[in-house]
């Protein structure tokens, strides 16, 4: 920690810089209305949505500043502000983290940090038919933020509740990719991330009444935590839904989690709120419940500060070498075309309507290669000489995939594909005659399967093209090659 007399003439200068004459939210309201001002002001639709860029995110910025002076908290370095850049193509564009922090009282635990976290950056503005439309962002999340400001403030104003010093940051750019989160991680000249021992990440604490309780995703990551929540939860009639030892890849807890750090998702999640959408209205909040949330974060940070000591369990070791969550399983249908290729005479049969439609599985080996295998009903054939030639099959893809591009914690990929298929013929026909497989026709197929493809969060989308090594027939007479070109989409559970 640094020199006292060089922290306390900081505090001074920016007491004196960020505090107005009168603060922009009275501190003798009730808790709720004191979230609710904040939100109120945080996702106004002067903010213009807190897009990267905008005057309205930092307008923002510098009204978490304010907070956090008049709050007490110690600034990040010379002031509140830890800036970096982002580069869109031609474009260069400034962000900023909010950082200030507050000392613990044990001589030794003092020197070990938990962060308190949330994203106060959305998607800003756009233009339809004219008109100008703020996607506003008050449940995403200028809920988290407002909850931020206040467990900032009550320890900032009882320090002697903490035995470790606690970081709060308002990231930037985490709807562009987590970035100010990876960014803190990666570089931040403050604080020793090997002594960061937990992450809270609040992102979406709006809905508690309605959703019916507060998730706390990845809690079980910390030894002995899920009993210690749900002990104090249960003491203060709060409902929580989730305490499970999972990183959430979509929040600013990846990166902490990459890196081994325990990283809890606070979230009362997505079902009551136009997520996304310009109708995510401040006016559409449930205040009482997030001062339930905030108050009830007050005492469970306390505790987990107060653990001697914060033992991640061995998940997040398996985190840390995969660089993203080690399996993936979800649904698909492809559509394409099938034909037959006949090499002894240099010809191609014309092509059917083909389609397939299964389950997939993904494990991630590496940050690098992944595995792909599918179980398919496969509808493929042929036009030939006879006529419509189709098969029902059951098709068995087994594909490498090489990350090309890997960003935002695994929620992009862009992946080449190669690997080989089996194809069991279940039945078929030729112009309403059956295929013979007992004496004509082979009833299993072996082939090359080629790709590229595109994972974006949940969404899985790609190009496949199959070609077998053997022949469609069992005598030689009849060499025809089937060949397939489909295009998927999938969804993972």
């Amino acid at each position: 920690m640094r020199n006292p007399l060089l922290r306390l003439s900081q505090c001074l200068l920016l007491f004196l810089v960020y505090i107005p004459a009168k603060s922009q939210v009275t501190q003798q309201l009730p808790p709720a209305e004191r979230l609710q001002q904040h939100v109120a002001i945080l996702a106004s639709d002067s903010l213009e949505g807190r897009g990267l860029g905008t005057q309205g995110k930092t307008k923002a910025r510098d009204y978490i500043a304010r907070q956090f002076a008049e709050a007490g908290l110690l600034p990040y370095a010379s002031d509140y502000f830890q800036h970096f850049y982002l580069r869109f193509q031609l474009v260069t564009v400034e962000a900023s983290n909010v950082i200030g922090y507050v000392e613990g009282v044990d001589p030794v635990l003092r020197n070990e940090y938990i962060v308190i976290g949330a994203h106060y950056d959305h998607l800003g503005f756009e233009f339809k038919d004219g008109v100008k439309r703020v996607y506003s962002g008050a449940d995403d999340n200028a809920s988290g933020t407002a909850a931020l400001i206040e467990i900032a403030r009550h320890f900032a104003a009882n320090p002697q509740l903490t035995k470790r010093s606690l970081i709060f940051i308002a990231f930037d750019a985490e709807e562009s990719g987590l970035l100010g989160a990876k960014r803190f991680v990666e570089d931040n000249s403050q604080f020793s991330v090997d002594q960061i021992k937990a992450m809270f990440s609040l992102d979406m604490v709006g809905k508690y009444h309605e959703n019916k309780g507060l998730m706390l995703k990845g809690m079980g990551l910390i030894k002995d935590a899920p009993k210690m929540a749900l002990s104090l939860a249960n003491d203060r009639n709060m409902q929580i839904l989730d305490t499970s030892a999972e990183v959430e890849a979509r929040t600013d807890t990846w990166p902490f989690g990459e890196v081994g750090i325990p990283a809890i998702h606070v979230f009362t999640g997505y079902k009551h709120t136009p997520y996304h959408k310009p109708e995510d209205k401040y006016d559409l909040l449930d205040y009482q419940g997030m001062a339930r949330v905030t108050e009830y974060m007050n005492v469970l940070v306390s505790a987990i500060s107060d653990m001697p000591e914060i033992k991640p369990v061995p998940a997040l070791q398996q985190l840390q070498k995969t660089g993203a969550k080690k399996f993936n399983s979800g649904a698909l249908i492809s559509l394409g075309n099938a034909r037959h290729q006949f090499p002894d005479d240099f010809v191609k049969a014309k092509g059917i309507f083909a389609f397939n439609a299964g389950l997939f599985g993904q494990l991630h080996l590496s940050r690098k290669i992944s595995l792909q295998s599918e179980v398919l009903y496969d509808y493929n054939g042929s036009r030939s000489s006879d006529g419509r030639f189709y098969r029902h099959s059951l098709t068995i893809p087994m594909h490498l995939q090489w990350n090309a591009v890997h960003e935002s914690a695994g929620m992009v990929r862009v992946f080449p594909m190669a690997g080989a298929y089996y194809r069991y013929h279940m039945a078929g026909k030729t112009e309403g005659v059956q295929l013979d497989f007992r004496n004509l026709h082979m009833p299993d197929e072996w082939g090359l399967s080629l790709g590229l493809g595109v994972d974006i969060m949940r969404v899985h989308v790609a190009y496949t093209w199959r070609r077998s090594f053997s022949s469609a027939f069992r005598t030689a007479e009849l060499n025809a090659v089937p060949v397939e070109n489909n295009f998927t989409i999938g969804y993972k559970f």
